[in-house]
C-alpha cells in the first residue's frame, strides 16, 4: 500500500509544516512481508521541532502500521553531515520514490575518510547493541531483536563501500541474501558471535 503525504502527516499527528518524507526499511530493501509496517522519515520546516528537539524517532499511528522519524530541518541537515545512514538512504532514492521533497537536501562537503569512520562507528554501535541483546535472555523476544541487529550492523557496512564508491546507495537490495540466510537461522541457535569475522571483513574492505 503506498501512502500520499497528507495520509502520513495525519496518520501520525504531526503538526509542523513538513518539507520532505522519504520511505525507509524494508518496503525499500525489498525485505518486507504482509505483515511489516510502513516507515517513513519526515522532515520538518523549522529548524528545531515543536518539542525543542532536532530529531523524534518514536512517531506511530494508533495501529502501528505506520512508524515515523521526524527530524527537524537542521537535524536531518546534520545527520546528513554526519553521513547517518538513514539520511544518506534518503538522499540515495531515486526521484519517483520520494513522496514529499520542497527542500535541496544534499552532502555540503563529501569526505571519503569522514564517511567510512562514520559508517564504522554506526555498525559497531549496532554490533554491541546486537550483543548485549544476545546475553539478555535465551530466547524469544531479545534474541530476534540480536539477529536483527546484527543484520542491521552488516547491512551498514554494506552501504557503506557503495557510498564510498558512489557517494549514493544504488543497490539498496545488496543484503537481502544476507537478510534472507540470517532470518532463516532460529532464533535459539542465533549467536552474533558467528558473524564476526564477517563484520571484520566488510569493515576491512570500507577502510582500504
Amino acid at each position: 500500500m503506498k501512502h500520499t503525504p497528507e495520509q502520513i502527516i495525519k496518520e501520525l499527528g504531526i503538526e509542523e509544516e513538513i518539507v520532505a518524507i522519504y520511505p525507509y526499511g524494508s518496503q525499500v530493501y525489498g525485505t518486507a512481508s504482509m505483515y511489516s509496517d510502513h516507515d517513513y522519515i519526515l522532515v520538518a520546516k523549522n529548524s528545531m521541532l515543536n518539542s525543542g528537539a532536532f530529531k523524534n524517532n518514536a512517531v506511530s499511528n494508533a495501529n502501528y502500521t505506520i512508524q515515523g522519524t521526524l527530524y527537524s530541518r537542521g537535524g536531518f541537515q546534520d545527520a546528513i553531515n554526519k553521513y547517518e545512514m538513514p539520511a544518506m538512504e534518503c538522499l540515495s532514492l531515486a526521484p519517483e520514490q520520494i513522496l514529499l521533497k520542497k527542500w535541496p537536501f544534499k552532502v555540503q562537503k563529501w569526505d571519503d575518510k569522514e564517511m567510512v569512520d562514520n559508517v564504522i562507528k554506526l555498525a559497531s554501535a549496532s554490533r554491541h547493541v546486537a550483543d548485549k541483546q544476545a546475553k539478555t535472555g535465551e530466547f524469544g523476544e531479545f534474541k530476534d531483536r540480536a539477529k536483527r541487529g546484527m543484520y542491521h550492523a552488516l547491512r551498514i557496512l554494506m552501504f557503506g563501500e557503495q557510498l564510498k564508491e558512489h557517494q549514493k546507495i544504488v543497490d539498496f537490495t545488496t543484503s537481502n541474501d544476507l537478510h534472507a540466510r540470517m532470518m532463516a537461522i532460529d532464533d535459539d541457535d542465533f549467536d552474533t558471535r558467528d558473524w564476526y569475522e564477517l563484520f571484520d571483513e566488510l569493515a576491512a574492505k570500507l577502510k582500504s
